[in-house]
């Protein structure tokens, strides 16, 4: 890297703030989502909305809530590896980088199976393998239900990408060898992330076609989220080559520098149109005909684009910006969002009170929907959710990632004395533990 991209990132300000504080709101829109539809205030098939206006608000956020934690992950985890490609030095190390991803998605994901197996689900225990399959993350491939796990379908996505992005990686770093121009590295580095966006939308429009029926078990496997995942990932090269060229930054990075509230706009534009639910029906939470679900599936990249871009440049400057996203409860909430998007759905189950504690099987959703008023519900699922998340974040989540931690940085000490790799800012130190 020339001196003026060195001295550009040793510059940056910590963006943790805003990026926290991003991952708060889509936590809690997802959870608003599936509360608001258990207490069947969004509509369902022929069950109309209970309340037309906040069920076509909240009806916006499905898929868009969902797009910039799996953005933030590919930008993030990737960056490193792009420093790698385009501004030398050595490789990001895969031992300590895979262990780092164990011990931020496993604890707290394997203490919410274990509590939804044994207090929701313990009747329907069969054996050995109805406990290990969910804690192995394979229950999405033979889709198994298991109540209280509802939205952690997407834990076991996230993590196979975790695995494929060194693949991911070293492909790209092998295309953008052949040639030293740094525009042209970049043009060959962003040919993967391209072919994993089509395939992406290929898959979603083949999930959803009629012959396909409602749910079918391949909806929960990774492939229709690939989109937003190699989505960071580009975006991760552009930030690298804007800390490379800051004197000739690419134009969507000047943009986002100069007008971010002008690309939180649009964002807001995007979720607006979302709203209506284009081929589909607003307020409703149907499961997606191939129309509206293709659809959503380039909104949520465009959505997901304009939310984070501006929030990880970190030239770009709002006071509205930061006092919605970078305030000390938006922080705290971004600490702990993991958690609440893990634990909402439980929390419903129990104080819907139905599942084998209660001395009965879990009901479905569909038949709790309406029995609890969306208020009380909403107010539970937010005490409820923050409270085991901040139990679960300070006792099991950082101990495990501060150990893992002091591991990985004893394993890259010991490395053998080479160029090492540019160090993170403290954004994706904090970040990606």
């Amino acid at each position: 890297m020339n001196a003026d991209g060195a001295t550009a990132r040793a510059q940056q300000p910590k963006r943790v703030g805003r990026l926290d504080g991003v991952r708060a709101l889509c936590a809690l829109g997802v959870a608003a989502v599936h509360t608001s539809f258990a207490a069947g205030v969004m509509g369902a098939y022929t069950a109309k909305p209970g309340n037309e206006v906040l069920a076509t608000l909240l009806a916006g956020l499905r898929p868009l809530a969902l797009g910039p934690f799996f953005v933030l992950s590919g930008m993030l985890l990737y960056r490193p590896f792009a420093r790698w490609t385009l501004a030398g030095g050595s490789r990001p190390r895969l031992g300590p980088f895979m262990a780092k991803r164990l011990a931020r998605l496993w604890p707290a994901y394997i203490l919410l199976a274990l509590v939804c197996v044994f207090l929701l689900n313990y009747d329907a225990v069969d054996g050995p393998w109805y406990v290990l399959r969910p804690i192995l993350m394979l229950q999405v491939y033979d889709y198994t239900w298991i109540a209280g796990m509802d939205p952690a379908w997407t834990v076991p996505a996230e993590m196979q990408y975790y695995l494929a992005l060194p693949l991911l990686a070293v492909l790209m770093h092998w295309m953008a060898g052949r040639t030293a121009d740094p525009v042209k590295k970049v043009r060959r580095m962003m040919i993967p992330p391209a072919v994993i966006t089509v395939a992406s939308a290929v898959w979603t429009w083949w999930i959803h076609r009629p012959e396909m029926g409602v749910y079918p078990e391949e909806y929960w496997w990774p492939f229709a989220v690939g989109g937003a995942f190699a989505l960071g990932m580009a975006m991760a090269v552009v930030h690298v080559l804007a800390e490379m060229k800051p004197h000739d930054r690419p134009a969507l990075y000047r943009l986002a520098a100069r007008r971010p509230l002008l690309l939180c706009g649009a964002a807001v534009a995007l979720y607006a149109v979302n709203c209506t639910q284009p081929f589909g029906r607003p307020g409703y939470g149907d499961y997606e005909g191939v129309g509206l679900a293709v659809t959503q599936y380039f909104l949520l990249l465009a959505f997901s684009f304009l939310v984070v871009m501006p929030l990880s440049v970190p030239e770009a400057k709002s006071r509205v910006i930061d006092a919605v996203v970078a305030n000390p409860v938006a922080r705290y909430l971004g600490r702990i969002s993991y958690g609440i998007y893990l634990w909402h759905f439980a929390i419903m189950y129990f104080w819907f009170e139905t599942g084998s504690v209660f001395g009965t099987e879990p009901a479905l959703m569909q038949q709790l929907r309406g029995t609890i008023s969306f208020p009380e519900l909403m107010s539970a699922v937010l005490v409820g959710s923050i409270l085991a998340a901040s139990l679960s974040h300070y006792l099991v989540e950082r101990p495990v990632i501060a150990a893992v931690g002091r591991w990985a940085r004893r394993k890259e000490a010991a490395a053998t004395a080479a160029p090492a790799p540019a160090t993170p800012s403290k954004e994706e130190h904090v970040l990606t533990q």
